[in-house]
């Protein structure tokens, strides 16, 4: 049997552009905070054509960095807001959202369950 037409393609080809963007800017922030930067000076390295692409970007990293450092390792957020040299509340109001969203996406998953009403 032959191999798919996607043998053999590096996996570059098949990300889209923002793929790229999201590892290269999860690359760049997470190698400055290695290095010591604060979250915001280590975003400062992130290049993204796109303004509000760059802000989902960002926001999204941030939230994966809580994910993994407060909900998965239990890092207090204060501990957390220290070491990234941000404001405790800007973590908070974060997870927050965070929270929201899961809850959203919960309801609307719990009604997507529910039969059609055949009004």
């Amino acid at each position: 049997m032959s191999d798919a037409w996607y043998e053999g393609v590096p996996d570059e080809a098949l990300k889209s552009e923002t793929d790229k963007a999201y590892e290269q800017a999860e690359s760049a922030i997470r190698g400055g905070l290695a290095a010591g930067l604060a979250f915001d000076a280590a975003c400062n390295g992130v290049k993204v054509q796109d303004d509000s692409l760059r802000a989902v970007i960002i926001d999204d990293l941030l939230k994966m960095i809580i994910a993994e450092e407060h909900f998965a390792k239990r890092v207090p957020l204060p501990e957390l807001a220290t070491r990234l040299k941000i404001p405790t509340e800007r973590l908070e109001a974060t997870r927050e959202s965070m929270l929201r969203e899961v809850e959203e996406s919960t309801v609307r998953e719990f009604n997507r369950g529910l039969p059609k009403d055949p009004a």
